[in-house]
């Protein structure tokens, strides 16, 4: 849904990877700190079956969409 979209000026370009995974650095190494794995956290919003933020989830579209504002 990204491909094509701009941003900042210019069209955003989105490919798939060649790669299947994303290799998580071993401990104890200087770059450790550069990627994390938040796919079982549980401020994840949208992982929650049946949650009201589960049933909102849409392509972007030009429409905005505001909530909680006095």
């Amino acid at each position: 849904h990204l491909n094509g979209q701009k941003l900042y000026g210019k069209a955003l370009r989105v490919t798939l990877s060649k790669h299947t995974t994303v290799q998580l650095p071993r401990e104890g190494h200087e770059d450790q700190g550069l990627t994390k794995d938040y796919s079982n956290s549980p401020l994840h919003r949208f992982k929650k079956p049946g949650s009201k933020n589960y049933s909102n989830i849409f392509p972007p579209s030009s429409t905005l969409h505001l909530s909680n504002i006095p």
